[in-house]
């Protein structure tokens, strides 16, 4: 019985890892480049940035996050390894870099102009840099 939850809990935490790698691709991929061919992209990814802040969002975001650790320090082998490149690559490059460059753009007001040029480099950056690590983690997931 105990062995059945385990793979359920380990099936949930990596499942919530593979749809956080899809979000990070989709932003990478298509929503920044749209986003910084507007004319109003910064108000827009201040937007996106408020509406993403949902339950559900949230819920898969910790539970990757947690999820991560918990492959780090519970199970060994390529889960592992992948549990650590999500941790340190998706995660915490999240909360370190990404989260306060969506503050610093949220609270810009007049200036959101000159913030978004300087958020385009660099915010786009880190997330390139989720982007591969979720992928190599969620690669790490399947072999």
């Amino acid at each position: 019985m105990s062995s059945l939850i385990f793979q359920s809990i380990e099936s949930l935490i990596q499942l919530s890892m593979v749809i956080m790698v899809g979000l990070y691709f989709v932003f990478s991929n298509a929503i920044m480049p749209s986003l910084k061919q507007m004319e109003s992209g910064a108000d827009v990814m201040a937007e996106i940035n408020k509406v993403i802040l949902n339950p559900v969002f949230m819920a898969v975001f910790m539970l990757s996050g947690i999820g991560s650790l918990y492959l780090v320090l519970v199970v060994d082998g390529l889960l592992a390894i992948s549990g650590a490149v999500f941790l340190i690559g998706t995660t915490l490059v999240t909360m370190i870099k990404n989260v306060p460059l969506n503050n610093e753009l949220r609270d810009a007001g007049e200036e959101r102009c000159q913030v978004w040029q300087r958020y385009l480099r660099t915010w786009v950056f880190w997330n390139h840099v989720r982007t591969v690590s979720a992928v190599i983690s969620g690669l790490l997931l399947i072999v």
